[in-house]
């Protein structure tokens, strides 16, 4: 959504409005009849705002294993790479100046310019997702997310293993071969460590939860949390992160939901990482239902479409993109006493995005709300003439 001035806003609304009341040659209302009574199962949650400081830019955080990584990917050649080397057999095989030379020779030139084979555009790939865990999360999360990525992938170039089917054994062995050359550093689950290692986000998403738990539980209620995150990774790793925290570890206990794709089929290095996870999205929704889980972290897939229950406490981690998605996370805390948690870099441009949709909301409320307000309908009854149902026959010219 692009940045709209507040001063239009109240020409926009109605514009748009009378053109989704025109289409559908219908008028937009809330009930009339009632409406306090409906409103009394409504619960509109309180909004807050927390406010985190970036990293240092003249300091950034390292990750020992994130800089491991790294060094080994700046020493790659694209043509040591299988998938190059196979399409350099395939072109020396093909009739010269046929159509089959000038297909396979536009892939390779393709693959070589941009250095998009399997393996040397998902560990590219994998080191960017290090890098903004690291800048987002902290050292130790990116140092865990690297470890663990690179230990998983181990597993997953098993010639035996068909996770991704059309992962070739030549790509697996040259992975294989690369990744042994990554130093790992385990990462440390000593206490300090970890919230040394953290970043200030992390901390003030720490103390967010804490401070909504004793809230909840000061009115005899019992806790239970949704984090929104827009990357599927981030998602993995802050749930760890928030297992080991030593301020969160015994107080939450933690699932994660990506969503429900199972195409195997796609030709993506970092799926892996859905192995990564412990239960399936039945299991933790069922767990939360029952309370043997209290804190959700989801991508946005948990927005809407899937079935879980009112949540209490609902924390966006990463801004909305857009204002569906602010509405519709937002519409997770459905408690009578409910609060949806937004946080903001401090001094970043977001928090202008959230004014203007809370001012777009107001408009369509007071819009949806004017029993007054006239629409210009495209039916007009007086034009046809009142009907008895009866009377009206419907007629389908034949097909024949």
């Amino acid at each position: 959504m692009g940045l709209i001035h507040a001063e239009r806003l109240h020409v926009l609304i109605p514009i748009s409005t009378r053109t989704i009341e025109g289409n559908l040659d219908s008028s937009i209302r809330a009930p009339r009849r009632h409406r306090e009574e409906l409103a009394s199962f409504v619960h509109r949650p309180r909004f807050k705002r927390v406010l985190y400081n970036p990293p240092d830019e003249y300091d950034p955080p390292f990750s020992t294993n994130l800089a491991a990584l790294e060094s080994i990917i700046g020493t790659l050649d694209i043509e040591d790479d299988p998938y190059v080397q196979a399409l350099r057999e395939q072109l020396a095989k093909v009739a010269p100046n046929s159509n089959a030379q000038a297909r396979i020779d536009q892939k390779l030139s393709k693959v070589i310019l941009k250095q998009n084979s399997f393996t040397h555009k998902g560990l590219r790939d994998f080191a960017r997702t290090a890098s903004d865990i690291c800048y987002d999360l902290g050292v130790w999360a990116a140092d865990w997310y690297v470890g663990t990525v690179v230990e998983q992938a181990r597993r997953m170039a098993n010639p035996y293993n068909r996770f991704i089917p059309n992962w070739k054994d030549a790509e697996k062995a040259y992975l294989l071969s690369i990744l042994d050359q990554v130093v790992i550093t385990p990462s440390s689950l000593h206490p300090d460590d970890i919230v040394e290692d953290s970043s200030d986000k992390v901390r003030a998403l720490v103390e967010c939860l804490l401070a909504e738990k004793a809230d909840a539980e000061s009115h005899n209620e019992s806790y239970s949390g949704l984090i929104f995150v827009t990357r599927r990774d981030a998602v993995i790793t802050l749930a760890e992160l928030l297992s080991h925290h030593p301020l969160t570890a015994n107080l939450f206990h933690i699932g994660c939901l990506l969503g429900t794709s199972d195409n195997y089929q796609r030709h993506s290095f970092l799926d892996i990482t859905r192995t990564l996870l412990k239960q399936s999205q039945e299991e933790t929704l069922m767990d939360f239902k029952i309370g043997e889980r209290n804190l959700i972290v989801s991508t946005s897939v948990a927005e809407e479409g899937i079935d879980i229950q009112a949540c209490g406490s609902v924390i966006r981690w990463d801004p909305p993109q857009n204002m569906a998605s602010w509405a519709q996370s937002r519409g997770r805390a459905r408690r009578k006493r409910s609060t949806f948690t937004l946080m903001f870099e401090d001094g970043g441009v977001q928090q202008k995005d959230v004014a203007q949709w809370e001012c777009l909301e107001r408009q369509m409320i007071q819009l949806y709300t004017d029993n007054e307000r006239r629409v210009s309908m495209k039916y007009d009854q007086d034009a046809y003439g009142e009907h008895d149902e009866e009377e009206l026959e419907y007629r389908v010219e034949s097909t024949q």
